[in-house]
């Protein structure tokens, strides 16, 4: 477990939060700052999203294979995976909130040193586990949000009046003071964007976050579905949409988006097929593990890199893979590529090689993401208080 450290007297919390959090950022830099992991802590969920192969009816996860990470060695993998350099963790599923022990998981987490959020479609976020999200240091919390319209994202869902359960909980979970942001697929259910925004405000969300739609994957992960029709896009389709994000990203006056600019327009490249800036930081500076503690690069690989006892020794991978449109990894390296540039710039210069330092930090891709960066002070800002 991380050491305590003293807090340092005349700055207040938050002020000494943001202290420590820099400190630790520089100490980090040399790797490229903070890591990231997604922990799917349950394959099991009690929703019925069409475009997920989480979803309890179509009978991917029966009583046979149903999973739980144990919690007791979730606990003691945290400090491998502090000692990597991930400082931000999110649990996910399946339906994390099903998972006995996820509180228990995060507040060892959050004790560790770690900012932990949660993604959760909503339905089990009673006053019981809204008060146990307060006291486990849950600092965000993902609700999944499909549609403008309560009856066709219920619908979608299969999980009646969870617009009312989501809309209050809202309520109580900004009261104290936990950072709640709307999740959403992009997908057909989804006509009217400017709709969309209001009906996320009317609910109380304050922040979005967009997930492009997944139709493949190949770890251990179900985000996604072959035969969806709710994101079954034509390129045109899909380039048409991320435009539209696009256009709500040039204001944001009354709802923040999460979704970097840059990374957008990288998505459009994707889809055009089009020459990609960001190579993915996924198995460098981003990771996904499962409910067996295998570490995969991202929730799209084939293969895992370790289980996570064996994390410790793995050399980061930097391959300039640009496969997927995972949204964590790919909105990521457009954020993460001059942090981790500089990281590389400070190894090369530390060993003399003044040529390849200056290749390396005045590369188009560092200079895209320095003007990233810049672009989306308020959206980094945001980041920094999320476990995403």
């Amino acid at each position: 477990m991380r050491a305590i450290v003293a807090k340092p007297q005349g700055l207040n919390t938050m002020a000494f939060i943001s202290w420590t959090q820099a400190v630790d950022t520089l100490k980090l830099l040399p790797q490229g700052g903070p890591a990231c992991c997604n922990i799917s802590v349950t394959n099991l969920c009690n929703a019925t999203c069409d475009f997920c192969g989480y979803a309890k009816n179509k009978n991917n996860v029966t009583k046979d294979n149903r999973a739980f990470i144990d919690a007791d060695l979730a606990i003691k993998s945290f400090d491998i995976l502090y000692r990597k350099g991930i400082r931000y963790l999110t649990f996910s599923g399946g339906e994390p909130l099903l998972h006995p022990q996820l509180f228990v998981m995060a507040t060892a987490a959050a004790q560790r040193g770690m900012r932990v959020a949660v993604v959760t479609n909503g339905s089990t976020l009673t006053p019981s586990n809204i008060e146990k999200i307060i006291e486990s240091s849950v600092r965000t919390v993902f609700i999944s949000i499909d549609s403008p319209n309560a009856q066709a994202h219920e619908k979608n869902r299969g999980l009646p009046g969870v617009f009312d359960r989501i809309r209050d909980a809202i309520a109580a979970l900004r009261a104290a003071d936990i950072r709640t942001i709307a999740s959403v697929t992009i997908n057909r259910l989804i006509d009217d964007f400017d709709a969309l925004a209001a009906t996320l405000k009317e609910l109380g969300f304050e922040t979005v976050t967009f997930t492009y739609p997944k139709t493949a994957l190949s770890s251990t992960s179900l985000v996604y579905s072959e035969d969806s029709r709710l994101i079954d896009f034509t390129p045109d389709e899909l380039v048409e949409r991320l435009r539209k994000v696009r256009s709500m990203k040039n204001d944001q006056t009354q709802l923040g988006i999460l979704n970097p600019k840059a990374a957008l327009e990288e998505m459009i490249r994707h889809v055009k097929r089009e020459r990609e800036l960001f190579p993915c930081v996924g198995g460098s500076n981003y990771f996904f593990m499962d409910w067996n503690f295998n570490i995969f690069r991202c929730d799209y690989w084939f293969e895992p890199i370790c289980k996570v006892w064996d994390f410790a020794d793995v050399v980061p991978i930097k391959d300039g893979c640009t496969q997927c449109m995972s949204v964590c990894y790919r909105d990521a390296s457009a954020l993460m590529g001059f942090p981790i540039a500089l990281g590389e710039t400070i190894t090369h210069l530390r060993r003399g090689r003044i040529r390849e330092a200056g290749k390396i930090l005045f590369s188009q891709t560092a200079r895209a993401s320095a003007k990233a960066l810049w672009q989306e002070w308020r959206t980094v800002n945001r980041l920094a208080q999320t476990g995403r």
